[in-house]
């Protein structure tokens, strides 16, 4: 895909970390960045910095998910790029005992599904609806690109550690999303890829 000021891209997760140094390196181009997240300070700061829009955005909710894209659309235009870095982490055990007392308990199932909300369900909210945006441009070269989605799963996905359940599980599952996503999209000219990160 041709990266220049023509082009606008929808970074989530785009105040810190890879989902920033992803928006500063599309700004680089020329790229019209649009940086969702929930950490305002910070987001607006790398807005700020690479001439782009923050909005703030909950990935778990579709109001905000909306509210996101209809500020980001209405200042660059309809986004032909997505990348998906908003997610997060937690460390327990599927079950545990106490080092101190002996008193053994479970994942919270509260928190188990919170971290799925974010990191699965809200990946797959942003990219059906930055996708159903996408179908309405015009291709863009003579292979009739429309789009590009890259999605940010984990090496956790198919290698989890321990207390790694929850995270390992969501992400897993944006890697098995990923291949029928991009079947779905594959004839509207909509790249679909994920990449799984180890630490850095």
């Amino acid at each position: 895909m041709k990266l220049d000021s023509t082009v606008a891209a929808v970074i989530t997760g785009g105040a810190s970390g890879l989902g920033a140094a992803t928006a500063r390196a599309l700004a680089a181009k020329g790229v019209k960045v649009a940086i969702f997240d929930l950490q305002t300070e910070k987001g607006e700061a790398v807005a700020a910095e690479i001439g782009g829009i923050f909005c703030e955005v909950n990935v778990t909710s579709d109001e905000s998910v909306d509210a996101g894209f209809e500020k980001a659309r209405a200042a660059h235009g309809q986004e032909r790029i997505l990348v998906n870095c908003a997610g997060t982490g937690a460390a327990m055990k599927t079950a545990s005992r106490s080092k101190t007392d002996g008193t053994i308990k479970h994942y919270p199932l509260d928190a188990f599904n919170w971290l799925i909300q974010i990191n699965l369900v809200g990946t797959f909210r942003c990219i059906a609806k930055s996708a159903a945006g996408m179908m309405t441009l015009d291709p863009q070269n003579e292979d009739g690109e429309r789009g590009a989605i890259v999605n940010t799963a984990s090496v956790a996905g198919e290698d989890g550690q321990m207390g790694q359940v929850a995270y390992s599980a969501s992400k897993a599952g944006v890697i098995g999303m990923t291949l029928p996503i991009a079947r779905d999209l594959m004839s509207e000219g909509i790249r679909v890829n994920t990449i799984l990160p180890g630490i850095f």
